[in-house]
């Protein structure tokens, strides 16, 4: 009888036992950096303080005032941030601990950025290096928040994106204008170039509503238009004659091609990349 009470003591002691649950282990593993995200981040993030260093030199050489003065000492909080974030970069690390070292110093960044722009035009250099900052800036973001399984911070990618689209698409269309100048032959791409940026901040606007999918996907269609017909004049150029304008082009094509996975739009996409 004994042994009887003892072996249904141990089947029921089995049938209640934790069992782990092969989603959650999913889940986590997910949750977790593989070595690409990893590498891709510490790429990302060494180049962000590069470019901060840099702001800081140019404010040295430019700027003489204890009110600009201030501007280096934000940066100096921004690289403090940015070392944070370098410690926390390791495959262990959760979503949340890279978002509790990122978020704060995303926060110092914009703050550093704003008062550079406050500056005025008239500081050409330092308008120069917030432009190299902010997109720096947004490939750090994008590194961080798009591998997040959870998609709690997707709409934020997306706004962020469309706007580095929108300043990608315009420094694109300045650099045709400035490249081209009156040469024979370039008037369509050049119009096509200014029509994608027009096309780009009119998508950016339609993120202020909350909209569903399928009508992020309709108003993305006015973009990808636009860079189908950009892509067809950029494939006519020398690479040897337009490296930077082309250069400029290939970093519309990834914008673009994160903006298109991330509303879920199906098939083909309009690509570029510089012919060797």
């Amino acid at each position: 009888m004994l042994r009887t009470l003892c072996s249904m003591t141990a089947i029921l002691f089995i049938a209640v036992a934790p069992v782990a649950h092969p989603a959650r282990a999913q889940e986590k593993h997910a949750d977790t950096l593989s070595g690409e995200q990893l590498a891709t981040l510490q790429a990302a993030a060494r180049e962000l303080t590069r470019e901060v260093e840099h702001l800081q030199e140019d404010v040295i050489a430019d700027l003489a005032g204890q009110k600009e003065r201030m501007s280096y000492r934000q940066a100096d909080a921004v690289l403090a941030g940015i070392g944070k974030l370098h410690e926390s970069l390791k495959q262990s690390a959760t979503r949340k601990e890279l978002y509790d070292a990122f978020d704060p110093m995303d926060r110092k960044l914009h703050e550093l950025l704003k008062a550079v722009r406050d500056l005025g035009p008239d500081q050409r250099a330092l308008q120069r290096a917030a432009d190299r900052i902010d997109t720096s800036r947004e490939e750090l973001h994008f590194a961080i928040v798009a591998g997040d399984p959870t998609g709690i911070r997707t709409k934020q990618l997306l706004e962020r994106q469309s706007q580095a689209l929108v300043v990608a698409a315009r420094k694109l269309d300045q650099t045709a204008v400035y490249a081209f100048g009156t040469e024979p032959g370039r008037a369509v791409l050049q119009a096509d170039l200014r029509k994608l940026a027009e096309a780009a901040e009119r998508f950016t606007k339609s993120l202020t509503t909350d909209a569903e999918q399928k009508d992020r996907q309709r108003d993305f269609i006015a973009v990808d238009q636009a860079w189908e017909r950009a892509v067809q004049g950029l494939r006519l150029l020398n690479a040897q004659e337009s490296r930077f304008l082309l250069h400029s082009a290939a970093r519309v094509n990834r914008i673009h091609e994160r903006l298109f996975r991330l509303i879920g739009i199906k098939g083909e996409r309009p690509a570029f990349s510089i012919r060797t």
